[in-house]
Parts: structure tokens; C-alpha cells; sequence
């Protein structure tokens, strides 16, 4: 992959190809999600920290049940899912991975909340299965960084929020404008977006976009803190995985796409310690 474009089957392909890795974690854990753990003094366990992201999220957005949520990049569904049982919300989850979402149809269905939620396949830059003016809430849990025209995404988001309608999401982002990285360390970026299908920007240039997008109110606090443990816990595995994957893949058992993704997440880490990387939660409104 290159530094700008990105290909929405290729991404959709590392991510099915990463079920693999995923499934043995949410047998381990009881749930389905994908995502950085936030943890804090009530929430210190890996399971109840994954869950405390969504949490976290859904009190900032200010969701309750009256509320149509869309959850671009809904993965397997797990934040979809607990949206509706959280606060009783209809919820609607996109992504472009017909396995993920078949996934998350199954989740939905094994937690009893199939007649409030669906799942649609579409690219959260486009949304051509969402209405105007037709949802409140626009959710996205490290989705964004999936983009490499954010601008784009965020019009389509405003196009189908309601005019009192808001946007919140949390996600990795380089913690100032981008400038000033080593080489070494724009290799590292590099790495992470080729093996996760991402394109991490500037939290700078973040805000700048969604003012320019129509958004207004827009609130960015640094959940950096919260996620370290989770990326550590990563890095740890990586450390292990890696080594052993490398000598499974001769046979295999493994495959490079997971190999990838293991060096990732160590140097997912080790950017957040250098305090290149941070992790940020941002809520903004519809400009009246």
C-alpha cells in the first residue's frame, strides 16, 4: 500500500485474514471486539477494559435510546451490539467486509437485539444506504484512521445527520501536526498503516477537518493514558508472537498478514511511548 490511497478490498482482506488472530482473543475474553482497551480504577481487567472504550465513547456522545446511532466501521459488531443493550438504541453498522458483518448479524442475534440493529455493506466515505438527514449520532470507534480522505467521510457524515445531529469517535493520531518525525519513526508509521490498512493523521489536521466539514463544539481529550496498558499488553504478545508466527508460517499455520500485524502492535507502542502516537476521543456538533 501506499501513503495516500487505500483499497477497500485489501483493507477488508487484512482484516478477514485477522479473524483468525481475533477469534482465539474473543474466545478468551467473551466478546467480539477489535479494539484498544481503555482502562481506568474500575475497569482493570482486559475483557472489562475493552468494554470500557465503548462506554467511555457512548457518555461522551451523550447516546440514549430515543437515538438512531451509525457506527461506520462496525467490524464484528460488538460496540453495534452493546449500544442497543446499553441504552435500548437503534443502531445501524456499516463496514465493508461482508465476513465481519455476517459476524455481526450473528452477535446480534445471539445478544437479542437483531430488531434494533442492522447491518449494511457500504464504505463509511459514501454511505449510499443511509438517508439523509436520517441519523443523530455518527460512531466511530477507530474507524477514521481507516481513511485516507477524511474530509470525504466526515461530508458523508454530515449529510446524514439530523440537524441537531453529532459525530464521536476515538482513534490513534499523531499527537501534533506531523511534522518533525524522524525517519525511523516514519518508517514505524509507515509499518503500522501497511499491516492495519490504516492512514494515521495529525490530530491537528483532525480538527481543522471536521471545522471545514461543518462541524462546530468539536472536543478532543487525550485518552492516551487509558489505552497503554492494552498497548503493552500488545507489544508483550508481539514480542512472543512474533519470533514463533515467523517459524509457523514456514508450515503455514501462520500467515504473513498476521506476522504484519504482531509488528504492529509493537510499534504501535513504542511510537505512544516516544509520545508520537496518542489516542484521542473527539466529539463535535452540527454547524447550525
Amino acid at each position: 500500500m501506499s501513503n495516500s490511497d487505500l483499497d477497500t478490498d485489501e483493507v477488508a482482506a487484512i482484516y478477514d485474514e485477522l479473524l483468525k488472530t481475533y477469534r482465539t482473543e474473543w474466545e478468551y475474553r467473551g466478546h467480539r471486539s477489535l479494539h484498544l482497551s481503555y482502562y481506568d480504577d474500575e475497569h482493570d481487567e482486559p475483557a472489562e477494559a475493552a468494554m470500557n472504550t465503548m462506554r467511555v465513547l457512548s457518555e461522551a456522545a451523550g447516546i440514549d435510546g430515543s437515538e438512531h446511532i451509525l457506527n461506520i466501521g462496525c467490524g464484528a459488531g460488538e460496540d453495534s451490539v452493546w449500544n442497543a443493550r446499553a441504552y435500548g438504541a437503534e443502531v445501524t453498522g456499516v463496514n465493508i467486509s461482508e465476513t465481519q458483518l455476517g459476524l455481526a448479524r450473528e452477535n446480534a442475534a445471539e445478544h437479542g437485539v437483531t430488531e434494533r440493529t442492522r447491518f449494511n455493506y457500504d464504505d463509511f466515505h459514501d454511505l449510499d444506504t443511509i438517508e439523509d438527514d436520517s441519523v443523530d449520532v455518527v460512531w466511530g470507534l477507530e474507524a477514521l484512521s481507516h481513511s485516507s480522505d477524511r474530509a470525504r467521510a466526515l461530508a458523508a457524515a454530515n449529510r446524514v445527520l439530523r440537524s441537531d445531529g453529532r459525530v464521536a469517535f476515538t482513534d490513534l493520531f499523531l499527537t501534533g501536526a506531523g511534522e518533525g518525525l524522524s525517519a525511523a519513526e516514519r518508517e514505524r508509521v509507515e509499518t503500522i498503516n501497511d499491516a492495519l490498512g490504516l492512514r494515521i493523521g495529525a490530530i491537528d489536521e483532525f480538527e481543522r477537518t471536521l471545522s471545514a466539514a461543518g462541524f462546530e463544539g468539536i472536543r478532543i481529550d487525550d485518552l492516551t493514558d487509558g489505552i497503554k496498558p492494552c498497548t503493552e499488553r500488545r507489544r508483550s504478545f508481539a514480542r512472543i508472537a512474533h519470533p514463533v508466527g515467523r517459524l509457523l508460517s514456514v508450515v503455514g499455520v501462520v500467515s504473513e498478514t498476521q506476522l504484519d500485524s504482531f509488528r504492529a502492535s509493537a510499534e504501535i507502542d513504542r511510537l505512544i511511548d516516544a509520545g508520537v502516537l496518542g489516542y484521542y476521543l473527539v466529539t463535535a456538533d452540527v454547524s447550525e
